[in-house]
């Protein structure tokens, strides 16, 4: 068993859950040890000094003790404060909560994760920010088809590899396929060649490089039918907090 005591790192909250009458277990993606769980004694109570460690949509500095195994436990948060953009918006709070279902199914516990960290704490900012949270979820959903095992191929057709040209996506296929191939999949999505352009872009764009966004609602709802059904079929998850966003969408109508 590995006990390291009083470490300092950089984390983002991604759930809080009840544990036992007064305490809670709170997940923690860490720069540095990748997902810990940590056990806060008492922190139910009114008059708890640490409620703010268990507080939804937050990220900073934390000391604590890691545990190689079992609970971890916070000492203190040295520099922590919330999303409160997400914090206060359901909207927002549904799509970033369901980034975090995604890479706590993605990534085993007590594993670093530095790529990905800096990922999602910068997806969270841009969400906070003001950016589209609908296309933020939608990068972070194909960048984290790689580390789910499911490798689509959008950089070339997967049959003739070419790299140009109008192309469609084959769920059969795992993959673009050019125009000249589409007889190929008589099932293929039959999307937009802005829709394919959009999916290509989101599996190499760099968050840290995204200023503005804006997209047209029929390429956003051709993206989120093709994202979706790749988990579908590929992925095999569907967590509480897609199935909520998902209905936020017959809120629209």
């Amino acid at each position: 068993m590995t006990l390291l005591r009083d470490q300092t790192f950089n984390g983002l909250v991604l759930r809080n859950q009840d544990y036992r009458e007064n305490d809670q277990l709170v997940h923690i993606f860490t720069d540095r040890f990748g997902i810990i769980t940590f056990w806060l004694r008492g922190v139910k109570k009114a008059k708890s000094k640490q409620r703010y460690l268990a507080l939804p949509f937050t990220y900073g500095k934390y000391q604590g003790t890691i545990n190689s195994q079992g609970f971890s436990y916070l000492n203190d948060g040295l520099k922590v404060q919330q999303f409160t953009q997400i914090a206060s918006d359901i909207k927002l709070n549904a799509y970033v909560t369901y980034l975090n279902d995604l890479v706590l199914r993605a990534f085993g516990a007590a594993k670093p994760q530095l790529k990905w960290f800096r990922r999602l704490t910068q997806a969270s900012k841009l969400i906070n920010q003001g950016l589209d949270p609908e296309i933020i979820t939608n990068i972070l959903e194909i960048q984290l088809l790689e580390p789910f095992g499911v490798a689509p191929n959008l950089k070339a057709c997967v049959i003739g590899g070419e790299t140009r040209g109008i192309f469609d996506y084959s769920i059969v296929l795992s993959g673009i396929i050019c125009q000249k191939h589409w007889t190929a999949d008589e099932h293929r999505l039959q999307l937009l060649p802005k829709t394919v352009a959009y999916l290509r872009l989101f599996a190499q764009v760099d968050l840290l490089r995204i200023g503005s966004i804006k997209v047209d609602y029929r390429i956003k709802g051709q993206l989120r039918q093709t994202i979706d059904a790749i988990y579908r079929d590929s992925v095999g998850i569907y967590p509480k907090s897609k199935k909520f966003i998902d209905q936020m969408y017959h809120w629209r109508i």
